[in-house]
């Protein structure tokens, strides 16, 4: 059909021009990848390469009698103890996507393909649109499971984080139990500072170029998460129920619902006050305002989910992108976080691009989306040149 033989014909153009960039076999290799992860296109990859090796394995347990939590191991078929595989753990973020999703199957499966160990681990906390400080230690775990594989080689395992997940994997590298075991963390529209995110979220803006106040409307997801986050942080039952039924309703829509003094007298604690302040925020700086005034609990839980607030303990290379049409995170966040990784010398690649839909592909036209496709080569290729 036309329509193949020309996605066909781009992707060999792009292909070509990385190999005449850099004449190298990890250049051709993520070349031949990347219509595998970005589900576009022909995929040559699939044609001479074996299907990988999955497995379901235990990573941790989250209370006393539990079920354990399970991460998805995709392996090269060639890996063994004798000829290891360099190693990413993917790090998924607050949502309804799992290890065995469409999307995450695709991922795993061309970077298995490509030669490289693949651990997902699923957090029922995650899937069920919870953000716990737990998360934390959840992927230092996974990171150790990985790196102790026996077809790893422990000196080539990365990170890669997705939405969330890149907080939360860049706080784990800085954890004591894997810091200096860590090669590369690659954090995929992350946030930096969760007070920042939230006031965003609150007010339907961000703050741009020179502290402009630039309009903002978060995903449904993005509401949704902030909605849960902030209910969570209400000690008070009665409280709780009160925020959640009448203010609950209107951010779930996409509106701002305005202060209600009524609402807020019948409301027994500070705490609950305070997040109806930031529920209620008319303006940017008084969704920031509110954040900074949220109980010293809530803060403390703020700081501790703040990667810019914590890179101290991180000694990985550090790679960072967003999507600057981001609905979920603003994309300046990433511009946050690669200035404050730049400060600590920690800075590999910072790459913006106009591709996807938050961290998943969109509906590309690879014709037009072209030089957008090479910046996601050179970006990938980086990652892959620190793990083949």
């Amino acid at each position: 059909m036309r329509w193949l033989r020309r996605i066909g014909l781009v992707l060999l153009v792009v292909a070509i021009l990385m190999v005449a960039w850099e004449p190298t076999r990890v250049a051709l290799q993520t070349a031949v990848m990347l219509p595998n992860l970005l589900d576009a296109g022909p995929k040559p990859l699939n044609l001479f390469s074996d299907a990988p090796r999955r497995t379901p394995l235990p990573y941790r347990t989250t209370a006393a009698g539990a079920e354990p939590e399970l991460a998805e191991l995709w392996l090269p078929s060639w890996a063994s103890e004798e000829r290891q595989a360099g190693a990413m753990l993917l790090v998924l973020g607050v949502n309804n996507v799992g290890r065995n999703h469409p999307a995450v199957e695709r991922v795993a499966d061309g970077l298995a393909r490509t030669g490289v160990a693949v651990l997902v681990p699923d957090s029922l906390a995650l899937l069920d649109g919870r953000l716990e400080i737990g998360e934390i230690d959840g992927v230092v775990r996974a990171f150790q499971l990985l790196a102790a594989r026996p077809e790893v080689d422990p000196d080539r395992v990365g990170i890669v984080g997705f939405s969330v997940g890149g907080s939360l994997a860049l706080l784990a590298a800085g954890d004591d139990r894997i810091a200096s075991r860590v090669r590369w963390v690659n954090a995929f529209g992350a946030f930096a500072d969760a007070a920042t995110y939230l006031a965003a979220v609150s007010a339907h803006a961000y703050r741009g170029p020179a502290g402009s106040v630039v309009p903002w409307i978060p995903t449904p997801l993005a509401r949704e998460v902030y909605l849960g986050f902030l209910l969570d942080r209400v000690p008070h039952d009665a409280d709780r129920q009160v925020l959640e039924a009448t203010l609950g309703p209107a951010i779930l829509a996409g509106e701002r619902p305005s202060a209600d003094g009524g609402v807020r007298a019948s409301l027994e604690t500070g705490a609950a006050r305070a997040i109806h302040d930031l529920f209620t925020a008319g303006t940017l700086d008084e969704a920031t305002a509110a954040v900074d005034s949220l109980p010293a609990s809530a803060r403390a839980f703020i700081d501790a989910i703040s990667p810019a607030r914590h890179l101290g303990g991180v000694r990985a290379e550090v790679h960072v992108m967003h999507e600057t049409e981001d609905h979920h995170v603003p994309f300046v966040e990433s511009r946050a976080l690669a200035a404050a990784l730049d400060s600590a010398g920690l800075l590999q690649v910072h790459t913006e691009f106009r591709l996807f839909d938050h961290v998943q592909p969109d509906d590309l036209d690879l014709v037009a989306a072209a030089p957008e496709l090479v910046k996601l080569l050179l970006h990938v290729r980086t990652l892959m040149e620190e793990t083949l």
